[in-house]
């Protein structure tokens, strides 16, 4: 029997799907690239989510706006091909955290071990010098220095250990909880959260029903919906938009109003976990009455104006121009033979004018405002999850430096200290610095013949005190 049919009969499947198979940083490479890659093509390409379908139709064509539909690119986010990289993602990072990130928390727990002068001497950066006091002085005055410094000391007789900034070994872990946090608050969103956009007429209401979400969708839809009670738009004095509002009311199944707010950009209204916010505005149908007979004309955005066109004839055209809801009517008439429209009348909101034999009123002008809105469940899982990130990075900025010190008596009057230590960040900050502690005790315990001796890996080693 082979191995991998024994670990088959073993545990029950094939080394494929072992946690250590997914614990690899190519695999990591791979999907960091793949999921990129998506992002590029869905900033690329108008997602159907923020913009609506007939946004993607109008940018490529009926052909090309419907395949890309069709096949999700225009929804990329909410794929099953998206949301499997995110999966096979997630499992990734917790293998990697499994097999090599958790396990070294439990290093915390554990204390430097006591090294001995030879031992001291094989580390990279060392020092030794010769000092005439007794080696319980030596040690214990070094261990204040280093305790100044913010070491964490330990002493044992003629031997000590220090280390500074013991928890930065935590920052890869804390970041790796986080990237994992983040990755769970992506899925949650992506299971059970939806968005859109709708345009919404003036008095008429928004329901939630055509919202977009992921193929793979376990979520509920909202049964309440948005009532728009007004929508307007303010200018600044040149006659650009300046903000929209819209006054929406929430209004339960039961036709019962639980929540009024108006909106504008960057104000949204948030109910039961849906933010809704102002994302368009505009005036969608003119209702105007020839001889008290009523009807709605489409209007067309026409620059910062809006226009209908009626036909009288095959010659003549009746054009309406309105800026916006407050504004006058302004009725235009073009024929052939003229260069451009001329000017027939003006009519405020609920007034009427005569035109030959017919009297034209104007009623009202029906604006339309553009809602974006979205469920986002795992957004406050998400910004938890860059608060550990944010937490790792610090974390990672601060060095951490380890060291050891051991006393050897050479006879009555002279001892030797070596120390020696490893510094992962800042190494010739924390090398000057020892090497300054090491001067300091050498000018108050100065042997007469006192010197001292340092050693490097790369270096030819100095002579050993046995």
């Amino acid at each position: 029997m082979s191995n991998k049919e024994h670990i088959v009969k073993t545990f029950g499947f094939p080394p494929i799907f072992r946690l250590s198979s997914f614990a690899s940083v190519k695999l990591t490479i791979t999907l960091l690239v793949l999921i990129a890659f998506s992002v590029l093509v869905g900033a690329w390409c108008p997602q159907e989510s923020q913009v609506g379908k007939e946004k993607v139709i109008e940018q490529f064509g009926p052909n090309l706006g419907n395949e890309f539909i069709k096949y999700g690119i225009a929804d990329i986010f909410h794929t099953p091909w998206f949301l499997g990289l995110i999966g096979l993602l997630t499992v990734n990072m917790i293998a990697c955290s499994v097999q090599r990130v958790f396990p070294k928390v439990k290093s915390l727990r554990k204390t430097l071990p006591y090294l001995s002068t030879n031992e001291i001497k094989k580390i990279a950066f060392n020092r030794s010098v010769e000092l005439e006091a007794s080696p319980e002085i030596i040690i214990s005055t070094l261990g204040k220095k280093l305790s100044k410094n913010n070491y964490k000391v330990n002493i044992n007789n003629e031997k000590l250990t220090a280390e500074f900034g013991k928890y930065a070994r935590l920052a890869a872990t804390i970041t790796h909880i986080g990237l994992l946090t983040l990755l769970a608050g992506v899925t949650i969103t992506s299971w059970t959260g939806f968005n859109g956009f709708q345009t919404v007429r003036l008095d008429e209401t928004m329901s939630f029903a055509d919202s977009e979400h992921s193929k793979l969708w376990i979520g509920q839809l909202p049964k309440w919906k948005v009532y728009v009670k007004d929508t307007k738009r303010e200018d600044y004095d040149n006659g650009d938009p300046k903000q929209w509002y819209s006054n929406l009311s929430v209004i339960e199944e039961n036709g019962k109003i639980i929540k009024q707010q108006e909106i504008s950009v960057n104000n949204p209204l948030t109910y039961k976990g849906v933010d809704i916010y102002q994302s368009s505005w505009g005036l969608d149908q003119l209702a105007i009455a020839f001889n008290k007979n009523v009807v709605k004309l489409n209007l067309r955005p026409m620059g910062k104006l809006y226009a209908a066109f009626v036909p009288l004839n095959e010659n003549t055209i009746l054009i309406f121009s309105i800026k916006d809801q407050f504004k006058p009517l302004r009725v235009f008439a073009k024929i052939p033979e003229w260069q451009t429209p001329r000017l027939l009348s003006e009519i405020t909101v609920g007034k009427s004018v005569k035109l030959g034999d017919v009297n034209l009123s104007y009623i009202k002008v029906i604006p339309v405002t553009g809602l974006q809105y979205k469920s986002d469940p795992g957004l406050l899982i998400t910004y938890i999850a860059f608060g550990f990130i944010i937490s790792g990075v610090l974390l990672a900025a601060i060095p951490n430096r380890q060291l050891w010190a051991h006393v050897l008596v050479i006879d009555v009057k002279k001892n030797v200290l070596t120390i020696g230590g490893v510094s992962r960040k800042a190494k010739n900050a924390f090398e000057k610095s020892i090497e300054k502690i090491v001067m300091d005790l050498n000018a108050k315990f100065k042997s007469n013949d006192s010197q001292m001796q340092g050693g490097n890996k790369d270096q030819k080693k100095k002579e050993q005190y046995v």
